[in-house]
């Protein structure tokens, strides 16, 4: 069983959802371009998620997206239900999983520094990749930096698998500035989401580079057999991450991690004496799945 994850109110994630075997389901044409951004904004809009920027590779796909109410794998989990179902009509594929097994990737991200460089990298992947050059060539699901605090992502319901009677005919969802972002003007914002673009951009070309990797370009992309699986290295045996503090943040980075682990320590203490018998006892502040699912009592933040 994996370990409790601390979910405080309002806290800003970078999500990574990757599809099973690494096969090209995902692959940027129109039709799945609209069925991501119709549930993704359905979706975001039930659970009162913020959605910061969305990127949609052929075979996962990233989301920095803040979250009031605490709820985030509740979210991830009807967004992954709702796309897996209806991609599984969408590619006619109808064998296996569509999601790799085990949980997503969902990271906390405790400083403006790692918000700033997760939707950074979020939009500088398909350019790390080697299918384009710049960012802004990607052909599926993204934003540009421009987007972010201005732009509404729109899109029509698919005419398959969702019921015209329960599910809405379109639906929206605001790229908003994260919450840390929000004190300055708009334009000092986005100029500091573009440094960090510009410096990733870089980074990636130069990996290509190095590599001797050929872009591929966004036709190829779009072509793609949605069935044909990635055949470039990936690492595994990874460490998961559960919070991130950002390039040069260690002292933040440091206190997280002290934080979570004590965290965990009296979320297991609590959880024996809930097992043995003892329903008053009390959680520590962040505890979610007890709250929710089993009705514990949980102590509040600070």
């Amino acid at each position: 069983m994996p370990p409790p994850r601390l979910v405080r109110p309002r806290a800003t994630y970078a999500i990574c959802r990757r599809v099973n075997e690494r096969r090209f389901l995902l692959r940027p044409d129109a039709e799945l371009n609209q069925l991501f951004t119709w549930v993704l904004a359905v979706t975001a809009a039930q659970f009162e998620v913020e959605v910061h920027v969305a990127t949609v590779m052929s075979t996962h796909f990233h989301l920095v997206v803040t979250v009031p109410n605490e709820n985030v794998s509740d979210f991830m989990h009807r967004l992954d239900l709702r796309l897996a179902r209806a991609l599984q009509v969408l590619r006619k594929f109808v064998r296996g999983v569509v999601w790799e097994p085990g949980r997503p990737s969902i990271v906390e991200l405790k400083t403006t520094e790692a918000i700033v460089e997760q939707i950074a990298y979020a939009i500088a992947n398909p350019v790390k990749a080697g299918l384009v050059f710049e960012a802004s060539d990607w052909p599926g699901v993204t934003a540009a930096v421009e987007d972010i605090g201005a732009r509404e992502l729109s899109a029509e319901r698919p005419p398959y698998y969702f019921v015209p009677k329960r599910w809405p005919p379109t639906a929206s969802i605001a790229l908003t500035m994260p919450p840390c972002l929000t004190d300055m003007p708009l334009d000092e914002a986005q100029a500091l989401i573009r440094a960090e673009l510009e410096h990733q951009e870089a980074q990636a070309r130069a990996y290509v580079k190095e590599q001797g990797w050929k872009v591929r370009g966004a036709v190829a992309a779009r072509n793609v057999s949605p069935y044909r699986c990635a055949t470039s290295w990936r690492e595994l045996g990874k460490l998961q991450p559960h919070i991130a503090a950002g390039r040069g943040q260690l002292e933040a980075r440091l206190a997280a991690i002290e934080e979570l682990r004590e965290f965990r320590a009296a979320h297991a203490a609590a959880k024996k004496r809930w097992c043995a018998g003892d329903r008053d006892v009390v959680f520590p502040p962040g505890t979610y799945w007890m709250r929710v699912h089993h009705g514990a009592r949980v102590a509040p933040f600070s």
